[in-house]
């Protein structure tokens, strides 16, 4: 019984610890439940912006289809319109301003989508690291819960066996006390004969009953030295748990970290995006007054086909490359 009263505080303080052990779990696998959840919407919506970006390349790539046929028709009429080339030389200074600007608009906006992209390498890599976390932690806590059960055979096969050591031990105590009382109240004549019998089996029943005690002993010992052997697993994997869970706890965190620093990457090339824009709306700006400039010094005689020709002049041809320029740079974006 005292061995009994000794381990039912380890038995309680292992319950207890499983118990907050599997809460931990729970809670952890919650919040890694939330964190899948966040970065599959990032992922959906970083397919949704691919799939925009490509549909932008192929209009982009009609509109150069269509470009290339221009092409051709303004080099037919070049030779007729010297007067808008000498206008359009004037404006191809502005052009290559904006070509300066354009260039390192684009460089700035190409750093940052290589960035974004390091960025999205490395979640990725992080989400494989965590499933692989995740598989780990499954694999340890079902070993866990198999310990836990081996624990607890074992706890109950060694309550059963004290229980019939001590009915072993009081049916030999009330068989002395039987032969005590026999000899007691037997006569003169059989008191003798009682204690030739009593010499006789006594001996050979205590050195059984020895036997079988020292055997049930041996038992025991062997059962708490197997519980002690479990316990100290059960520890071991238990601090070995703590640091997973510890581990991934800086994984989480390493993770929020790099999709904050890749969020502020799109918002950076968002914010070049809106330059570019800018720039676009000021070349459109430019390009109204190029053709005010140019309505203005055609000659009266000239039809109405031929103001409509002068927009497909070597200048507008130009006009319209830069124009073909940002719209790509700003659907790569």
């Amino acid at each position: 019984m005292s061995h009994s009263r000794e381990i039912d505080p380890l038995l309680k303080d292992l319950s207890e610890r499983k118990q907050s052990f599997r809460h931990n779990v729970v809670m952890l696998a919650a919040e890694l439940k939330e964190v899948r959840g966040r970065l599959a919407s990032q992922e959906q919506s970083f397919v949704r912006e691919n799939i925009t970006r490509q549909e932008a390349e192929m209009r982009v790539k009609d509109m150069e289809e269509e470009i290339s046929r221009l092409h051709k028709n303004l080099d037919e009429r070049n030779g007729q319109y010297q007067e808008a080339a000498f206008t359009a030389e004037k404006y191809l200074k502005d052009v290559d301003d904006l070509n300066l600007k354009l260039s390192a608009t684009q460089a700035t906006a190409d750093a940052n989508a290589a960035l974004a992209q390091s960025a999205q390498m490395q979640c990725l890599a992080l989400l494989k690291e965590i499933d692989e976390k995740n598989n780990a932690l499954k694999e340890h806590e079902a070993h866990v819960n198999k310990l836990g059960e081996q624990l607890d055979l074992l706890q109950k096969d060694l309550q059963a066996r004290e229980i019939s050591q001590k009915q072993l031990i009081d049916e030999v105590l009330r068989m002395e006390h039987d032969i005590m009382q026999a000899m007691a109240n037997a006569g003169g004549s059989s008191d003798s004969e009682l204690r030739r019998i009593l010499d006789e089996v006594s001996p050979k029943n205590f050195n059984n009953i020895n036997k079988l005690l020292n055997a049930k002993d041996e038992e025991i010992m062997k059962l708490r030295t197997e519980i002690r052997v479990m316990s100290a697993h059960w520890k071991l994997k238990t601090k070995d748990l703590e640091s997973q869970l510890e581990k991934h706890r800086r994984a989480d965190q390493e993770l929020k970290k790099r999709v904050l620093k890749l969020e502020f990457c799109l918002q950076e090339a968002r914010a070049q995006t809106r330059k570019l824009q800018r720039t676009g709306e000021r070349r459109d700006k430019a390009l109204k007054e190029l053709r005010d400039q140019l309505a203005t010094k055609e000659q009266p005689g000239v039809s109405s086909d031929g103001k409509q020709n002068i927009w497909e002049s070597s200048g507008f041809k130009i006009v319209i490359s830069m124009s073909m320029l940002i719209l790509v740079v700003f659907s790569k974006r």
